[in-house]
C-alpha cells in the first residue's frame, strides 16, 4: 500500500512517517550534574507542533511541552530524550496513537 519506507497505512488512514528523529537513553551518575548515554537509535516519525489544549494542559502542570512526535511503539520503548533538528528534547509523556503499533511521545525542551 505504500511505496516509500517510512509510510505506515492502517485502514483508510494513511500517516507518512518522513521526520528522522533520533532517540536516546540518558541517565545522570550518582553526584554528577551531566547525563551519559546508554543507547541511540534513529527511526522514522510524524514530528508536528502540539495543540493548543495539550500546551495549556502541559503549562498548568509546570511542564513545556514543544512537541509531538508518532513512531513505532517498539522504536520507543525505553528512551528518555529525543534530538530532533539538533534540539534535544525531554520525552515528557506518551500515549495511545491510532493503533497499537503506533505511540505518541510529547517532548519538551530541557533536562
Amino acid at each position: 500500500m505504500c511505496d516509500a519506507a517510512p509510510c505506515t497505512a492502517f485502514g483508510e488512514l494513511l500517516m507518512t512517517f518522513d521526520k528522522k528523529l533520533t532517540l536516546k537513553k540518558l541517565e545522570r551518575g550518582n553526584g554528577s550534574t551531566g547525563y551519559t548515554e546508554k543507547a541511540s537509535r534513529t527511526v522514522w516519525a510524524n514530528v508536528e507542533d502540539i495543540g493548543v489544549t495539550v500546551k495549556y494542559s502541559a503549562a498548568s502542570a509546570g511542564r513545556e511541552a514543544q512537541l509531538r512526535a508518532i513512531c513505532h511503539r517498539k522504536e520507543a520503548e525505553g528512551y528518555t530524550h529525543a534530538v530532533y533538528e539538533g534540539v534535544t528534547y525531554r520525552i515528557d509523556s506518551t500515549g495511545a496513537a491510532d493503533n497499537k503499533r503506533h505511540i505518541k511521545l510529547i517532548l519538551a525542551k530541557g533536562g
